[in-house]
Formats: C-alpha cells, sequence, structure tokens
C-alpha cells in the first residue's frame, strides 16, 4: 500500500469516526464469548449476568439499536460462522468484539486460525460500513487463582492470542484496545467472584475505555449502576453451579492440555517474572507476525481458499526461558 492509499485510507476512518460523533441513531453490534455476554455483570433477568460492557457502551452512547450476538464458549471460528451473518444484517455502526480466550483454553489451540477467522470477521463488517473495534485479552495469571506452572501455561497462550488480534487489526482499519498493560484492568474490585469475567465495575471501566478509544462523548445523562446488592453467599453459590459446570465441560478438553504443557514445560518457563513476560511477549509478536504475513501474502498471491492457506497444522514451542533473556 503506497503512502497516498495509507493517506486516503486514515482520512476514511477519521471521517467515519466523526459521522459516528454526530449521527443521532447508533446502532451497535456485539460479537465474541462469554466475557461479551455479560457474565459478572448486573442488570440481567439471570443471576450474575446484565448489561455487560458492551451493553454499557451501548447506553452511555445512547443507541437506538444494540444487539449482543455473543454466546458462551465461543471460539473465534464461531464467530466468524455463526454471529456475522447476523451481525452484518443488522448493518451496524459500530461492532465491538472480544474473542480468543477459549481458544487459548483448548487442546488444539492455533493462534494462525484465530488470526484468520478474526480478519475475515473484521474485513467483512468493514465492507458493511461498521467502524470495528476489537479487545484485546488481559493476562489471566494476575487474576486467575492457580499454580505458578499453570500460570506460566495461561500467560503464554494470552500473548499468542493478543498477536493474532494485533496482526489482523494492522491488516484493516479497526481499532485495537489492548488491556493487557493496563493496571486498572487488574484491581480484583473489577472483577467477578469466579476470577475470568468482569465484574460490575470492570465491565464499566471497558465500557469507557472503547468508547475513549473512539474519541465518542458519553450521550447519556447517568451511566448504569456498578453496585450490586447481591450478597457473596449468592454470587458464592453462583459459582458452585454455573462455575462447576464451566469447568467440567472445560475439563474434557483443557486438563489434558494443561497437564501435556505443564510436563512439557516445568523445566523452562519456570517463573513469570515481568522481565521474562516483555521479552516473551516481544519474542512471540517477532515469530507469530512474521508466520501471520506468510499466510496473508500466499493468500493475496494465489487463488486458493482461505481455509487451504490458515488451516495448518501449528506445532507450537513456546521459546526456553534461556532463549529469551540471552
Amino acid at each position: 500500500m503506497n503512502t497516498a492509499q495509507s493517506e486516503l485510507e486514515l482520512n476514511s476512518v477519521g471521517q467515519r469516526i466523526l459521522q459516528l460523533r454526530l449521527k443521532q441513531n447508533l446502532r451497535v453490534v456485539a460479537l465474541g464469548d462469554s466475557s461479551v455476554y455479560g457474565i459478572g455483570d448486573i442488570g440481567g433477568k439471570e443471576s450474575q449476568v446484565g448489561y455487560g460492557w458492551t451493553g454499557r457502551l451501548a447506553h452511555d452512547l445512547q443507541a437506538t439499536k444494540y444487539l449482543n450476538l455473543s454466546k458462551n464458549g465461543a471460539r473465534a471460528a464461531d464467530v466468524l460462522i455463526e454471529q456475522l451473518p447476523s451481525a452484518l444484517a443488522v448493518r451496524a455502526d459500530i461492532a465491538v468484539i472480544c474473542v480468543g480466550g477459549n481458544d487459548a483454553l483448548r487442546n488444539n489451540f492455533d493462534p494462525v486460525k484465530v488470526a484468520h477467522s478474526v480478519y475475515k470477521v473484521i474485513s467483512e463488517l468493514e465492507a458493511n460500513g461498521t467502524v470495528v473495534v476489537l479487545l484485546g485479552i488481559h493476562d489471566p495469571s494476575r487474576i486467575a487463582p492457580a499454580p505458578k506452572s499453570i500460570k506460566c501455561v495461561l500467560l503464554d497462550r494470552a500473548l499468542q492470542v493478543n498477536v493474532a488480534l494485533k496482526w489482523a487489526v494492522s491488516k484493516t482499519n479497526a481499532f485495537l484496545l489492548e488491556t493487557i498493560d493496563r493496571e486498572e484492568i487488574y484491581d480484583r474490585k473489577n472483577w467477578h467472584i469466579d476470577r475470568m469475567h468482569p465484574g460490575p465495575r470492570g465491565h464499566q471501566i471497558l465500557a469507557d475505555l472503547v468508547r475513549r478509544e473512539l474519541s465518542l462523548p458519553r450521550r447519556s445523562k447517568e451511566k448504569l449502576p456498578t453496585e450490586s446488592n447481591q450478597e457473596r453467599k449468592a454470587k458464592t453459590m453462583w459459582l458452585l453451579t454455573n462455575g462447576l459446570k464451566w469447568f467440567a465441560r472445560r475439563s474434557i478438553d483443557l486438563l489434558p492440555a494443561l497437564i501435556y504443557l505443564l510436563v512439557k514445560d516445568a523445566l523452562r518457563l519456570g517463573s513469570i517474572s515481568s522481565g521474562y513476560a516483555i521479552r516473551l511477549k516481544l519474542y512471540l509478536e517477532i515469530i507469530l507476525l512474521n508466520l501471520f504475513e506468510d499466510g496473508f501474502k500466499a493468500l493475496r498471491q494465489s487463488t486458493v481458499e482461505t481455509d487451504d492457506v490458515f488451516n495448518i497444522s501449528f506445532a507450537w514451542r513456546s521459546p526456553t526461558k534461556q532463549e529469551i533473556l540471552t
């Protein structure tokens, strides 16, 4: 892409944002997994399920149409196949997406496929006239109560997902809101009792971050409430019922993968010091972005189907700690 084309696209995005600031009847659509569904928030008919950060965003923007297509357990391919068609039919002004967490928790995790699926979702939404905002994955090792060895695996996977998202955004005009280095995200008061989803305050923080990323003013007179009268006993009961169901479903696939990765990485990852985490992040970006780029070039220079280009068996080998630190 030459300089003139880049400037034209940047101007086009800026004009679209300006139009959003002036438009009265905004349409917002949300796609993704349980982090978008609203688990951990208040205000919904289900216990411990509420507006969610996407619903709070729609409220703050006084959107006249809001559709949440997210589904618990959804992976990147699910968003592409199951949620995208309905999102296109809405012809929304803004689409907010968060996905990749469930991909990272699976034995057959493949960051290349995640990158491809997200790229196609963004491309089709943008071709439909929609401004797309993608929410990055936080560092679960700083929130989830787990042994240090498991936290190493979770951090490794989260960084891979974020590189996949970053690559997809680099090929489009979408906005990527990275959360992994935002300290306000990790205040435990902002998290649900399950430590996997934001609490009411956390959902509102995310809604504010997305709105500010788009430079859009809040149109609502007041924000939705973030305080709940629900007793801790009720939250604990929710965790023991819904949380255990989730764990039972994931155990079939996740636990064997964790055991394998823990044995494989036990002598390599060791700890997750901040210096190691930074170097691991840079290492992943260099290796994975090059891999995604090779697939993208092959896609543009040939007539093969996208699935043929990206549907590869990606045997990821995490770098050893010594390789990163040297």
